[in-house]
């Protein structure tokens, strides 16, 4: 507000001038209305209760006592739809968090040791790391907002009824034991898959197994850790197979995979070459960068659904 009002009213009526002006233009007039008379009538109480008229100087005092005019326009602000809702807004902050650190302890080591830019003197990395792929992480939180604000217009645009809720499935330990066959051929695929890439470019010579030959280094340290790994995935599935469910041992045991299967792909990936191309192996570093991330997604989601299992209280110990 600029300038001294001649007259308590005045005041009055600059207070809701500034008030209305940051509502919406078709709320402006009926909360103005409004607004207008509770001060007034609010500033004759004062009045009276003093004993004496209303002045200049109480009616500032009894404005600035209501509030601050954006604090009283928030009051009369009609609720929108958030962009991340309050239940959401923990898991937002993690997932911003871990992905940009992730992004971060993987391009980090490889600009200091000059695999990403080998023309960068040395003492220059770190500034150039920074303003190249330091900065450029930040378009994770930006996806995420942008994904966040897609998914506040559909749940405004078609929200959601009570008829729509349906309960879920109560037995969450229950295996499907045709899904699970398929994941088992699926690995044994895999693992054949590997054997043969590696038996044919040990027995031909052609483009083809030129591109896919594995580096020495590769076969004599990293690739044997593999197939123990593969053989412990294996054995996993035939288990959850045979007994139809998960225990609280096999779900230790799946998480302890898991997270052992994330260092393993970081050994490949940051342990030297896989493939004698590059393309080959570049291409498969980058997929398994992917993985990793992926894997560390499901294991936060699988922590999340363990923490909001219903346990029994513990016991109280007198």
């Amino acid at each position: 507000m600029s300038g001294r009002p001649a007259a308590p009213d005045a005041l009055i009526e600059a207070y809701v001038l500034d008030v209305i002006r940051r509502l919406p233009r078709r709320q402006r007039n009926d909360v103005g209305f409004e607004l207008r008379a509770l001060l007034a009538e609010g500033l004759r109480d004062r009045a009276g209760d003093a004993g004496r008229l209303p002045d200049e100087a109480m009616a500032l005092e009894h404005v600035r006592q209501f509030g601050r005019p954006d604090e009283v326009a928030a009051r009369y602000h009609p609720p929108g739809v958030p962009v991340i809702p309050p239940a959401q807004t923990r898991g937002f902050a993690w997932a911003t968090v871990v992905g940009v650190a992730l992004q971060w302890a993987g391009s980090l080591p490889l600009a200091l040791s000059g695999d990403l830019a080998p023309a960068v003197p040395e003492s220059s990395r770190l500034g150039a790391w920074w303003i190249s792929y330091g900065l450029g992480a930040l378009w994770w939180p930006g996806f995420l907002v942008t994904v966040m604000m897609v998914a506040a217009w559909v749940r405004q645009t078609w929200p959601a009824t009570v008829a729509d809720w349906k309960p879920r499935a109560a037995d969450r330990d229950h295996v499907s034991r045709p899904l699970y066959a398929l994941g088992l051929a699926a690995s044994l695929c895999g693992i054949a898959l590997w054997v043969a890439i590696a038996w044919s470019v040990a027995t031909f010579s052609n483009p083809f197994t030129r591109v896919l030959a594995f580096d020495s280094g590769f076969l004599a340290t990293r690739a044997p850790v593999l197939l123990i790994y593969w053989a412990a995935g294996i054995a996993l599935l035939v288990v959850l197979l045979v007994e139809g469910r998960w225990r609280d041992l096999t779900r230790r045991i799946d998480f302890g995979l898991k997270l052992a299967g994330c260092a393993l792909m970081a050994w490949f990936v940051f342990g030297g070459r896989i493939f004698i191309e590059d393309p080959a192996d570049q291409s498969t570093k980058g997929a398994l960068a992917l993985i990793i991330l992926l894997i560390l997604g499901q294991l936060a989601a699988d922590l999340w659904r363990l923490r909001r299992r219903i346990r029994p209280p513990e016991a109280q110990h007198s």
